[in-house]
Formats: structure tokens, C-alpha cells, sequence
């Protein structure tokens, strides 16, 4: 009886359900694709997001160079010379060379190339303002691997030996050329087989005892590390490079007298 009711249905009821159905089919489907919409657009603005996760250099900062006016006689003259220079750098941290700046072997290697560039110099170079930048360029360049040398892992001072591996810089620290910065290199540490690789180079073999050890990097720059305190069973990486570089090199005050 039932299906015989069925059958007799009135076909104006019957499209009535029609539409109802179909827009419930509608509905699903419209949902099913806001969800492949969103899904797309999140890994689209996945991809664009830039990686927040490296740290980048800030700045530009301004500082004194010195905290103390540098004074040198003049070359081939009975002048001297009053200098005082400001300091135009970028830095992964602001106070990072406020550090510097207060310590004594810092301050010792500054003072000892300025006034070794100013000692040779005549007044008359120093009066030119044609050969002003030239000078200025030519003390940026001196100060540059003093103020911000090579770290080897995350050690308050270059000096320090990294506490995690061992690895300190080495004797000839101070004729490296190697100028990366310090958190986009890395070196691969094989303290059992004794072998150590700067980024993607080549290994370089070392037996324990070198404090000199000399290591080039892919761009020919050269670098120079301390093995002799290497954890016996270290293997994986540090971070290694500069924390900072500068800018420009401005004058705030010259005396010649």
C-alpha cells in the first residue's frame, strides 16, 4: 500500500523536493571547494612567507671610533695631527661593538693602525679634500677585521675558545681574509676522523696539535683555527663568520697644528 501511495504522488510535490535536494548537493559542493581554496592559498602564502628563522644585520648605527682623540706627527713635517672619527656599521646586535669598543685588545690594535695610516700621511693629504675619502677608505678597510673579527661558535668575545666543540681561532687569526658572516657559514666538525670542512668545501685533515691550522674557503679566503682544544668526540657544526661590518669611515674633527 505504501509503495502504491508512492506512486500516486502529486508531481507538483514532487518538484518542490527537487530543488531542495539539488541545492543541498550545491551547498556540499561549494563547501568541498572553499576548502581546496583555503588549502591553496595557505601554501602559496607558505611559500612567499620570507624565513624569519636566520637573523639579519641591523642598522646602520653611528658610533665614535675611539673613545679617546688620536694625535700623530705628521709625515715629512713638524705638525701633528688631532683626529677624531665616527664609525658607520651594521651589526646582528646594536651594542655588539660597544663591546668592542671597551676591549683592551681592541683598543690596543685600533689605536696601533690608526696611528700607523695617519703617521704616514703629510699635511697636505690630509688639507686635500679630493684625497679625503681615499684616506677614509683606506682606515675602513684597517679597522674593519679589528672591530669585527671571525667567531668561531657563539662565544661572547672572537678570542674565546667555543665551549661546544673546542675550537678556538687560531695563531695567525689576524691575517685571515675570510670575511662570511657569522650566521651563514658554518664548519663541519669530525673531531674521530680528524677532519674539518668549511660549508660545502673540501676537507681538511688535521692530526689534534695545530693551533694554526690554515683553512680556505670556497672564495679563496683564508682562515686560521686552533685544534689543539677540540673535544675528542665531537662531530657536528658551528656557526663561524663576523657579527658586523662597516659602513663608512665620517670625520668629525681634524686638527692639523
Amino acid at each position: 500500500m505504501a509503495d502504491a501511495a508512492k506512486d500516486k504522488q502529486d508531481p507538483k510535490d514532487a518538484a518542490k523536493d527537487a530543488p531542495a535536494k539539488g541545492g543541498k548537493k550545491t551547498l556540499l559542493l561549494m563547501g568541498g571547494g572553499g576548502v581546496g581554496i583555503l588549502a591553496a592559498a595557505f601554501v602559496v602564502a607558505t611559500m612567499a612567507a620570507p624565513d624569519k628563522g636566520k637573523p639579519e644585520l641591523q642598522g646602520p648605527f653611528v658610533a665614535p671610533l675611539t673613545t679617546e682623540k688620536i694625535q700623530v706627527n705628521l709625515s715629512k713635517s713638524k705638525s701633528f695631527l688631532v683626529l677624531n672619527l665616527n664609525l658607520v656599521y651594521t651589526a646582528y646586535d646594536e651594542s655588539y661593538f660597544a663591546g668592542r669598543s671597551s676591549d683592551s685588545l681592541c683598543v690596543a690594535e685600533l689605536k696601533d693602525v690608526l696611528v700607523s695610516i695617519a703617521s704616514s700621511k703629510t699635511p697636505a693629504e690630509f688639507e686635500d679634500k679630493v684625497n679625503k675619502p681615499v684616506i677614509m677608505e683606506e682606515v675602513r678597510q684597517a679597522v674593519e677585521p679589528i672591530l669585527f673579527p671571525v667567531h668561531i661558535g657563539d662565544t661572547p668575545k672572537p678570542t674565546d675558545r667555543d665551549p661546544t666543540s673546542g675550537l678556538a681561532p687560531g695563531l695567525s687569526s689576524h691575517l685571515a681574509t675570510f670575511r662570511g658572516f657569522f650566521h651563514e657559514h658554518t664548519l663541519a666538525i669530525d673531531a674521530k676522523k680528524r677532519v674539518l670542512r668549511l660549508d660545502d668545501g673540501a676537507g681538511v685533515e688535521f692530526k689534534g696539535e695545530e693551533r694554526d691550522l690554515k683553512i680556505v674557503a670556497g672564495d679563496d679566503t683564508v682562515l686560521y683555527v686552533d685544534v689543539s682544544g677540540l673535544t675528542p668526540e665531537f662531530v657536528g657544526e658551528v656557526c663561524i663568520g663576523i657579527r658586523g661590518q662597516t659602513r663608512r669611515i665620517l670625520w668629525q674633527e681634524v686638527l692639523i697644528q
